[in-house]
């Protein structure tokens, strides 16, 4: 005699759709990938600015206000919490700037010229360590630390972001935004005991 096994399917189809909900929680956000200037001493930075608004770096890229308060904002959350100090411009150490990449390649090609970005000349991280591919296509955060003197980047971190500007609201946004920041500098080259006091 057979017996039902009506409850037995239900049962297994609920286990691998629940299997299913856990793996894909656990899943990784994207990892972020880095290239930095070896012969630079990352570890004796200890405060960041940002560029003025009114500066030419607010004309590498159109963006608005309210996106460029939310990178500005998480930058701030995730550099505060690994131990960074906020300085106005000229007491910084290094200034941090940022690019939302989009459909208009020449964007990036102005932001790249205008933070002197040479590719080549970034020859640590592992970007070029493991020879990984380093993927720039629409939807990618850039995040670049200028060295103030030299204006030109010396660190780069790229991040594909996916924004969805129909679905995401500010506050899944903001959130996507700071998971970005937090990826990108978790690959600064330097470790610093409070960014591991503070995340432990």
């Amino acid at each position: 005699m057979i017996k039902n096994t009506k409850p037995v399917i239900i049962l297994i189809i609920s286990f691998i759709y629940v299997t299913g909900l856990i793996l894909s929680g656990c899943t990784s956000f994207p990892s972020a990938i880095s290239k930095y200037q070896t012969g630079y001493n990352f570890s004796a930075v200890k405060s960041y600015t940002f560029y003025d608004r009114n500066s030419d770096f607010s004309e590498f890229q159109n963006i608005s206000d309210a996106t460029r308060n939310s990178i500005e904002l998480a930058i701030e959350q995730v550099l505060d919490k690994n131990g960074f100090k906020y300085r106005i411009k000229d007491e910084a150490d290094i200034v941090i700037t940022y690019h939302l990449v989009s459909e208009n390649s020449k964007e990036l090609l102005r932001y790249n010229i205008g933070v002197a970005y040479c590719s080549g000349c970034l020859r640590g991280g592992e970007a070029q360590r493991e020879k990984r591919p380093w993927k720039v296509i629409p939807g990618s955060l850039i995040v670049d630390i200028i060295d103030p003197d030299k204006k030109r980047s010396i660190w780069r971190s790229v991040y594909y972001l996916k924004i969805n500007a129909d679905k995401d609201n500010s506050k899944e946004a903001q959130l996507k935004i700071y998971q970005a920041i937090d990826a990108m500098i978790d690959k600064y080259p330097h470790s610093r005991k409070t960014s591991k006091i503070n995340n432990a």
